[in-house]
């Protein structure tokens, strides 16, 4: 009895050890397989923190947004011709803006660059709570008056402007808007005033010359490949009468030896970029912004040749020159630059960052 007794307990010795044995081996194999997982994991991880970096966008300032919208914000879009407010998403938003600021045929990186100019220059205004006046109670930030905001149109415009392209255009722009959905540009963490125009004639202008002070992003830079923009250069011509009327409706004071115009208009004072920054006439001294305003001029880089009859003016470049300029951004593209680059040229010493929603 002893024996069988002492020779089971010898059987369960054994067997308890094999089987610790066995869970033992179990652990091991499962470690083994769980560890490069983990370690997968970890390195996608870094790898993907590697093309975040690479890549220069962060985050960036909070915009508000309703609890069930996760990817996106909607705002109250001024509808100025139709006389009413759309609530369309920012996004969307965008891609009315491109495809009203921006030929559909350009390049697709300069339809980026456009994006990320558009879509920083309404964030900007709701970051900034900026709301459109007379409009505060319905909160209204932007509207479609490209004299006010910037341009936009709907589809419904889109298809009358493109006709049968309507579809691909329609779908290259919004290709543009996805891909760099987000993004905007920063300047130490503040989101930037990205101005942009069609053309610069050869070189965008250096904010200071404008707002009287520096702003870092907005320096002067060569532009090259414009010539192609419609209003590139263009040139007009007013009668003296003509002339005289515009003046005196802004300047009443205005005065003008009528027997000898001509040598009393003149040019006193041009910036570095050759854009005018005072003009005189008669006894009164207007910007060159004024006197582009009063006769529609395309830019402030213009050149004034008076005669017996009237005033010639030649002009080069359309648009006020500051920021990016579209025709630039396009020519940049077709030489292989991507957006990125485009807007890190024409914006200087700013981040591309991707916005937060609250």
């Amino acid at each position: 009895m002893k024996k069988e007794v002492s020779k089971r307990r010898y059987n369960f010795f054994w067997l308890d050890k094999t089987l610790m044995l066995l869970a033992l081996v179990v652990l091991l194999i499962a470690n083994i397989v769980t560890k490069p997982e983990q370690n997968n994991y970890k390195n996608m991880q870094k790898e993907k923190d590697k093309v975040t970096q690479e890549s220069g966008i962060q985050s960036t300032p909070t915009l508000p947004q309703n609890k069930n919208q996760k990817e996106d914000i909607y705002i109250n879009l001024l509808r100025k011709n139709k006389n009413r407010i759309e609530r369309i998403s920012l996004e969307e938003y965008v891609i009315g803006v491109v495809a009203a600021e921006m030929p559909a045929e350009f390049n697709l990186e300069a339809l980026k660059a456009q994006t990320v100019a558009s879509r920083t220059y309404a964030a900007r205004k709701i970051v900034g709570k900026a709301l459109h006046k007379g409009y505060e109670e319905k909160k209204v930030y932007l509207c479609d008056d490209f004299s006010h905001c910037q341009a936009y149109i709907d589809k419904d415009e889109m298809k009358r402007r493109w006709g049968k392209n309507f579809e691909k255009y329609y779908k290259k722009i919004r290709m543009a808007v996805e891909e760099t959905k987000g993004q905007v540009l920063v300047y130490k963490g503040q989101v930037i005033d990205s101005l942009f125009h069609a053309a610069s004639g050869g070189r965008t202008e250096d904010a200071k010359e404008v707002f009287k002070e520096e702003i870092p992003y907005l320096k002067s830079v060569v532009s090259r490949g414009e010539e192609s923009c419609p209003k590139f250069s263009g040139e007009f011509y007013f009668t003296y009468n003509d002339l005289l009327k515009r003046l005196k409706k802004y300047f009443p004071g205005l005065k003008v030896n009528t027997q000898n115009i001509s040598s009393q208009i003149k040019v006193v004072e041009r910036t570095a970029t050759q854009r005018v920054k005072t003009v005189k006439i008669g006894n009164t001294i207007l910007s060159g912004n004024q006197f582009r305003s009063i006769f529609g001029l395309y830019s402030t880089e213009f050149w004034l040749y008076p005669d017996r009859r009237g005033l010639r003016i030649q002009t080069r470049g359309y648009g006020h020159g500051l920021g990016m300029s579209q025709w630039g951004a396009n020519h940049l593209a077709r030489q292989g630059k991507n957006y990125k680059q485009i807007l890190l040229y024409y914006y200087q010493n700013v981040k591309i960052c991707r916005l937060k929603y609250k």
